[in-house]
């Protein structure tokens, strides 16, 4: 089984954990830890303004997942990082 990507927003800690695995809570901060998408690639927290610009995109498009699944009166939404397009039938 492969792992997954989790990071920390605050601390630009990443870890690997396994796919099984549900949460993860920072080492440092203590924070919970934000998933990653395998295809995305996740800027260095040395470059803050990259770093900043990439999560606030990632949290409004999983936020707008989450609408899109329910709130049956969205027809379609544009994802930029994952470059998807979803539509309902």
């Amino acid at each position: 089984m492969s792992n997954r990507t989790w990071a920390c927003v605050d601390c630009g800690k990443s870890y690997r954990r396994s796919q099984s695995v549900d949460s993860v809570t920072c080492s440092i901060c203590r924070e919970p830890c934000e998933y990653v998408h395998w295809k995305l690639h996740i800027p260095s927290p040395r470059k803050k303004k990259e770093w900043s610009e990439f999560w606030a995109v990632y949290r409004r498009e999983k936020r707008l997942i989450e609408r899109f699944q329910n709130d049956p009166r969205i027809k379609e939404i544009t994802l930029e990082l994952l470059n998807q397009h979803l539509t309902r039938a």
